[in-house]
């Protein structure tokens, strides 16, 4: 009897177990934990950032074989990492009564378990709940690099109807009685209406909070500092190799579309004889050609003004003012601060009479993303 006893313990111990593991997930019907964060490493590769962070929330904690658990705790380090930096906007969504399965447009497919957060484009939403009966709905705008909160609330049950009855407080009932709490009583919600998505009538004009914040929010800018070399030539003098330095910026317009801003010195013109000092500020625009956990790889064309610290070389006067154009190509590594680049520039105007100058360099920076 008592084997039988500790197996049944043994047993509905592995079953909370289980349970426990399933449950760190977010999915209303995570499944094997294993399976899960499988997936979930699938979808990081495939840059399906929020499905990611879904299949692989709790895998950190998860049961799983060593290869696995390494993969998996290391995408889900790179998904936050990635969402926090992207435009999309984390969503949490909160239920009464909670425990309600929820589906919305924006993760097609996905049945998740409230109250949940999740990671999603700017725009209007439509977020369903079900479950014991209830189905409701409501709608939600968000904002790129913002939160937003939505309540989904199912309202107070009305409480059953009362029926005839008798009560027998004999002796012989008396040993069947039980003890405990009394049972919950369901009060009605204390949010205002306001909260809950319940629009009132308006009375008198409508009136601006002085204290409401109203600035939207903005993407960090990507700085950076760039040091580097390369060749100068202008079609006069003998090409040389010559330092430079530069200050960039970037700043996101779209997920991988950004302006591109350069402030840089260099020398430019030749030996050192004849060399000049330039100043040159850029402007364009750049688009993220590859984005990786390990390495994102983006094209920049902008154009260019400068200002040479010469008036003549080799007798011939020096344009202070110059204009040209810039393409470059930089690779930046996620995971550290570093980047690497090449640049090539073009003048549309003359350094000298004759003579238009033109550079191609490599870099090395440091950026503040």
């Amino acid at each position: 009897m008592k084997a039988a006893s500790i197996a049944r313990v043994l047993a509905g111990a592995a079953v909370l177990a289980v349970t426990a593991t399933a449950a760190a997930s977010p999915l209303a019907e995570p499944g094997d934990p294993a399976t899960r964060c499988a997936r979930g490493v699938e979808l990081a590769a495939r840059d399906d950032l929020p499905r990611a962070l879904l299949y692989l929330t709790g895998c950190d904690e998860a049961a799983l074989t060593d290869d696995l658990a390494r993969d998996a705790t290391r995408a889900l380090r790179d998904v936050k990492q990635r969402l926090r930096a992207s435009q999309l906007s984390e969503l949490q969504i909160v239920t009464t009564p909670p425990g309600l399965v929820i589906e919305l447009d924006a993760l097609a497919g996905e049945k998740l378990r409230s109250p949940v957060s999740v990671w999603v484009a700017a725009g209007t939403h439509t977020v369903r709940a079900a479950g014991d009966g209830i189905a409701i709905q409501n709608t939600v705008t968000t904002e790129p690099f913002s939160r937003a909160t939505l309540l989904l609330d199912a309202g107070t049950r009305p409480p059953a109807s009362p029926t005839d009855g008798s009560v027998d407080f004999t002796e012989e009932n008396a040993l069947e009685q039980t003890s405990g709490p009394p049972p919950d009583i369901e009060h009605p919600s204390l949010m205002s209406d306001k909260y809950r998505g319940i629009a009132g009538p308006r009375v008198g004009p409508e009136l601006a909070d002085p204290l409401a914040i109203r600035a939207a929010p903005r993407a960090r800018p990507w700085l950076g500092l760039r040091v580097g070399g390369g060749a100068f030539d202008d079609g006069e003098t003998a090409v040389a190799v010559r330092p430079a330095l530069a200050a960039t910026a970037r700043f996101a317009l779209a997920e991988r579309v950004f302006l591109a801003a350069r402030l840089d010195w260099s020398r430019r013109g030749g030996a050192a004889d004849v060399a000049i000092d330039a100043v040159g500020a850029s402007a364009g625009a750049g688009y993220t050609l590859l984005a990786r956990p390990q390495l994102a790889l983006a094209a920049i064309v902008q154009l260019r003004g400068s200002l040479h610290f010469a008036d003549t070389r080799d007798g011939m006067p020096v344009n202070a003012l110059g204009a040209g154009a810039a393409a470059a190509l930089e690779l930046a590594f996620p995971r550290t601060p570093l980047s690497a680049g090449v640049r090539l520039e073009s003048s549309f105007t003359e350094l000298v009479p004759g003579a238009r100058d033109r550079a191609l360099l490599l870099e090395l920076g440091v950026d503040w993303r």
